[in-house]
């Protein structure tokens, strides 16, 4: 049996758990995947340009302006 494949639901919900500050083990068990599966589809996410990541301070700047 293999893993099941990843649904734009999925992909929404990882995204905005990201957003909230969870950990990916905590996500994981969220989307009932493994935390490593979790990863790969953070790295394949930001790889193709689905997703960025920045630290906070960044996006706080972006988002404030003061840059």
């Amino acid at each position: 049996m293999g893993a099941q494949p990843w649904t734009s639901v999925d992909v929404d919900l990882l995204v905005e758990n990201l957003e909230l500050g969870f950990e990916l083990d905590i996500i994981a068990t969220l989307l009932q995947r493994t935390p490593s599966s979790v990863a790969m589809k953070v790295v394949h996410l930001a790889s193709t340009g689905r997703l960025v990541i920045m630290a906070p301070g960044t996006f706080d700047a972006l988002v404030k302006g003061s840059w």
